[in-house]
């Protein structure tokens, strides 16, 4: 607009409010938006005034087919005539949109156009190996769960993993909580595997990402991370049982589902962008909290737990074995005994009383019991298994070399170098 044209410029601005604000009112009623252009030009001479509104009408109950494209134009010369639509010399143009203007007939948008957007760095976590860590919690919990349900003893390197699993803490609501453990790290590894495929979708399309594969991307990270946050929660409350309820057993496979969850919570954590670790971290922390004290609350170990330390104690007893031993194991037994062997143990260890059972009644083993006196919350080890640095039942000292959990008779005679063999005469030998 020219300056030094006041009054024509106010004239101008005042007929364009005048009709944008009529043209507003008349499409109060609608409800979806549309766009029209509203064009006034007034020629004076060399001269021209044009002012261009983008305008956004909202078009409601009229059908898509009845809708249009709303253009006003009013171009006034000096001698009050309608102007063309072509602007005169001098004219100041028009500030419309040139494609926009010769639009005659919407185009369906390309979905792809639409979708694409310029987005920042793209997280890569990797989910790949979370899967994989998922997916092996799963089945350690699902062997765990066979075994408690069959009665079996499960194979563990040390002592506390059978008094751990049989306590009424490793059961909920009936049934085992690995059989839950199991269901839950499914899910995991299925949220990872899921990111790991739209991940390397992402990575392949470069730049230019697909908005709704992002949101669907996006979503897999955080529901992984409230996954893996809920398996952390549970953790810590078995850690806890661990070391409080049970006395401090050791049971390696409650230690290696705690690294496993803790390392998917630190995997899940870290995929996060910073906006939506902001928004997603206030309730991971409420999520945690009502874990633990769920746990608390519906985890309880039962009234007649026997592994629960709370005013317990438990007499020393002799093992009865079942098994009878034979000349190679009594050979061996004193083999062992002769080269200054030992086997620690507990009178209450069911791996303990398996090992003597290898060797069967009548066989004199070498043996340490490190609870002679009974067993009760708070008893320290015997001094003599104190001394051996004895951590799991049963330990064996062979030759200066400390080995933990159960060992065949085999294993045994290599360690300690025995040379008697358990061949076919010698058996025949122990029915005569």
């Amino acid at each position: 607009v020219d300056d030094d044209d006041d009054e024509e410029e106010d004239g101008v601005v005042t007929m364009a409010m005048m009709m944008s604000a009529s043209f507003a009112r008349a499409q109060s009623g609608n409800t979806s938006v549309r766009r029209a252009v509203l064009t006034t030009t007034t020629t004076t001479g060399p001269k021209s005034t044009s002012i261009a509104t983008m305008m956004s009408v909202v078009r409601g109950r009229r059908s898509p087919e009845t809708a249009k494209r709303v253009t006003m134009t009013r171009a006034t010369n000096a001698d009050g005539s309608d102007a063309t639509s072509t602007a005169a010399p001098g004219t100041a143009p028009a500030l419309t949109d040139a494609a926009d203007a010769n639009a005659s007939t919407p185009r369906a948008p390309d979905r792809r156009a639409v979708l694409a957007v310029e987005s920042g760095p793209l997280q890569r976590p990797p989910l790949g190996v979370a899967g994989a860590l998922a997916s092996f919690g799963a089945l350690e919990s699902t062997y765990l769960a066979i075994q408690k349900l069959t009665g079996g003893d499960v194979a563990c390197p040390v002592g506390g993993c059978q008094t751990a699993l049989n306590s009424g803490y490793a059961e909920l609501f009936g049934a085992p909580l690995s059989a839950y453990g199991a269901v839950a790290y499914a899910l995991v590894a299925a949220l990872a595997f899921w990111g790991n495929g739209i991940q390397k979708e992402l990575v392949a399309q470069g730049e230019n990402r697909d908005r709704t594969l992002e949101s669907s991307y996006a979503r897999a990270r955080v529901l992984l991370f409230f996954g893996a946050t809920g398996l952390a929660g549970v953790s810590s409350y078995l850690l806890f049982v661990l070391a409080v309820k049970l006395g401090g057993v050791e049971c390696v496979y409650c230690l290696t589902s705690a690294a496993l969850s803790l390392t998917l919570f630190g995997v899940g954590f870290a995929g996060l962008s910073s906006k939506e670790s902001g928004k997603a971290l206030p309730a991971a922390i409420a999520l945690y909290l009502v874990t633990l004290a769920s746990m608390s609350i519906v985890l309880t170990g039962g009234d007649g737990d026997k592994a629960s330390t709370a005013g317990m104690k438990l007499e020393y007893a002799q093992v009865k074995l079942d098994n009878t031993s034979t000349q190679y194991s009594r050979a061996l037994a004193k083999h062992l005994a002769d080269t200054g062997a030992k086997m620690y143990g507990a009178f209450w260890c069911s791996h303990c009383i398996e090992q003597k059972e290898y060797f069967g009644s009548g066989a004199e083993i070498p043996y340490v019991e490190c609870f002679p006196d009974g067993w009760e919350r708070g008893t320290p080890v015997a001094k003599s298994c104190d001394a051996a640095k004895v951590e799991g039942f049963p330990t064996w000292i062979i030759n200066g070399k400390k080995i933990e959990g159960e060992q065949t008779l085999e294993e045994l005679a290599k360690l300690s170098g025995f040379q008697g063999q358990n061949d076919a005469a010698s058996m025949v030998a122990d029915l005569f």
